[in-house]
């Protein structure tokens, strides 16, 4: 509620500030439709092209002497005699210490160590079309739960959260259901030509939180997965954390918080039961 100004009558209170007044100049505001009636616009956030991102990534890792192995599925992690071994369709790898990072999949592999992991696929939708006029920053539709990033010449549009046993069923509904939410709001799509329609399962954790830190019952088979929604975000902290697990730098507080002891179970002849670390 609005006070009066200091000398202003009690039976005649100031008119109320009409706000600030909609700019014409504002990104984005000339590609949405009638269906986009007000919003505000957020400073200081930022998108970036994950491909490229980690296309670029990966091209500084291996001038840096780093071997990839790409095309190849992990099979199964194993640890025995001081030694870490992966296995993979391309051939099987030995090594000190594991990580795996494997998103939603990390379930499968920490269950060949006979650990089960509280991982949920999250499972989000998008696809890309060519819109005229391109929004020239990110714009967050709240109503219709979809998020329009421009990529190159093409929109991105994103959205869902859909919980799903199989990580890797796709249902075509749910990109309808995005489109038909999306279409008031966007003027301009061209939504015949759209293309990259795809599907990802975040690794949801049931409180939240990550799960960084040693596969209970293995003492080289490290753990980094279950980021929610924030995966590229917390990817660099993760990093350090477990650069920090490896080589004895943590900090023990930060290391117990994200521990996947808290959720983990052990596996003794099919049947889940509780562990400590």
């Amino acid at each position: 509620m609005r006070r009066p100004r200091p000398g202003t009558s009690r039976t005649s209170p100031p008119r109320p500030s009409p706000g600030p007044r909609p700019r014409s100049g504002h990104p984005g505001r000339a590609a949405l439709g009638p269906g986009a009636r007000a919003g505000f616009l957020v400073e200081r956030q930022w998108a970036i092209d994950p491909s490229l991102f980690v296309d670029t990534l990966a091209d500084r890792l291996c001038r840096g002497g780093v071997e990839l192995v790409e095309g190849a599925r992990v099979t199964s992690v194993r640890e025995g005699g001081g030694r870490t071994e992966v296995r993979t369709t391309a051939g099987t790898y030995t090594a000190d210490t594991t990580v795996i990072a494997a998103g939603v999949w990390s379930r499968e592999l920490c269950r060949g160590l006979g650990v089960d992991i509280d991982l949920m696929p999250g499972k989000g939708y998008s696809f890309s079309v060519p819109v005229d006029p391109l929004p020239s920053r990110l714009i967050h539709l709240g109503a219709a739960k979809a998020v329009l990033t421009p990529l190159g010449k093409r929109l991105r549009i994103a959205g869902t959260m859909e919980f799903d046993h199989d990580p890797d069923r796709f249902r075509q509904g749910r990109v309808d259901a995005i489109i038909a939410a999306t279409r008031p709001c966007l003027r301009g799509a061209d939504w015949e030509r759209r293309e990259q329609e795809w599907m990802g399962p975040r690794p949801m954790t049931p409180d939240g939180l990550p799960l960084i830190g040693r596969v209970p019952g293995t003492s080289g088979v490290l753990l980094a997965t279950g980021h929610n929604m924030l995966g590229l975000m917390l990817g660099p902290a993760t990093g350090r954390l477990v650069t920090g697990l490896l080589t004895g730098g943590a900090d023990p507080g930060l290391a117990a918080r994200f521990d996947p002891a808290r959720t983990a179970r052990r596996r003794r002849g099919g049947v889940r039961v509780g562990v400590s670390g």
